[in-house]
């Protein structure tokens, strides 16, 4: 298994189309050349931007055959209910009939401000050389109130990446840092399971992400992971919960104040999440020790890894090591498969997907707990 290897060029689009792992807004050199575009929406009305005036405008590109498109249906559904934005839906890539854009529409609940039925990316007239360039879904393109295009943002949509631009655009930057998760809720879950104890463990964790709210991602990975590995004593589910397999949620691994692999990854991968750095960046990632690192009577291990982009390596944290290393330094551990929020891969030379997170029960069990206590 070569998971931790650069991608081969024939599996670079498969990735780039499945991880999506950019959102950034443009540079000066490469930021769209766009103009107001002039679409005409399923319903025949026309849409310009030139009529938003005033707003700002979310131009989303999707495909009827894109999962993660799907994905994205209820955030973009919850920005399109702010006065003060509209959601524009373009579908591309679907084939001569328009009506499987109408059926995707409506049994996928899309209630944006206007959905458009785009046709091919090659055709000339694609409503995409309106606004920018498409190379993947999904893509969207975000437009100040002045009809400029601010952000280009590939993958998928950061509900508080975004709120927290718009609150810099206005010249009044946020005095409170946005994160991706209800604070409030998990300061509840903490105090109510764990006490005083579980109190203490949320101002701890609340300070963590407080300091790294702006950092750069790689000082993020590197607090994250000195935090974790530092709060958490390492021993057995049989030894903490009384079983064999049990993955603790956040508040359960920091209220406990011990975890197993498992429980290390779990927590770091919400916090970073938290911290707005994208799922799709981010995997858990199954291993098998190898040589001296094994440990006795443990044949497998989990570290996370980040990507920071499609064809780099990913760097790994890891509750065994001290410092967050690329996966060329770890030539101890040998990849397994990897999953996260999004889905599960196997080896991606192979150009094989496992299939989805569905398929690991437990891990769609800790994802239900997580969100029940406050993270996306």
């Amino acid at each position: 298994m070569r998971l931790f290897r650069r991608v081969p060029h024939t599996v670079l689009i498969l990735w780039l189309t499945l991880l999506t792992l950019f959102g950034a807004t443009p540079t000066q050199g490469d930021e769209p050349k766009a103009i107001s575009f002039v679409f005409t929406d399923i319903d025949g009305r026309i849409i310009r931007l030139a009529d938003l005036r005033g707003q700002w405008v979310l131009v989303n590109f999707w495909a009827t055959w894109c999962p993660l498109c799907k994905v994205a249906v209820p955030t973009l559904n919850d920005l399109n209910k702010r006065p003060d934005m509209a959601v524009i839906g373009v579908a591309l890539d679907y084939g001569p009939d328009e009506n499987l854009v109408r059926n995707a529409v409506q049994q996928g609940g899309l209630n944006y401000h206007a959905n458009i039925a785009g046709g091919r990316r090659r055709n000339p007239d694609s409503p995409h050389r309106q606004v920018g360039p498409v190379d993947f879904f999904p893509t969207s393109y975000l437009y100040d109130p002045n009809g400029e295009i601010v952000m280009f943002i590939p993958g998928q949509i950061r509900t508080p990446k975004i709120l927290s631009f718009m609150a810099e655009w206005r010249g009044g930057k946020a005095t409170e840092p946005v994160y991706a998760m209800n604070g409030s809720k998990f300061a509840g879950v903490l105090k109510q399971r764990f006490g005083k104890k579980g109190s203490q463990a949320y101002r701890d964790w609340r300070a963590l992400v407080d300091a790294q709210a702006r950092s750069p991602i790689s000082v993020k990975l590197a607090n994250v992971n000195d935090f974790f590995n530092r709060r958490l004593q390492a021993d057995s589910d049989a030894h903490i919960w009384g079983r064999e397999e049990y993955w603790a949620t956040p508040a359960e691994a920091l209220g406990a104040g011990r975890g197993d692999s498992e429980d290390f990854v779990i927590a770091k991968y919400f916090t970073l999440l938290a911290l707005n750095v994208p799922a799709e960046q981010l995997r858990l990632v199954y291993v098998k020790p190898q040589g001296g690192t094994r440990a006795s009577g443990d044949p497998v291990h989990m570290v996370l890894a980040y990507y920071a982009s499609a064809i780099e390596e990913p760097t790994l944290l890891d509750n065994r090591v001290a410092e967050v290393l690329p996966a060329s330094k770890r030539a101890d551990l040998r990849p397994v498969f990897s999953f996260n929020s999004l889905g599960v891969w196997g080896d991606p030379a192979s150009a094989q997907i496992s299939g989805d997170s569905n398929r690991l029960a437990v891990w769609e069990d800790t994802l239900r707990r997580a969100r029940d206590e406050g993270f996306e």
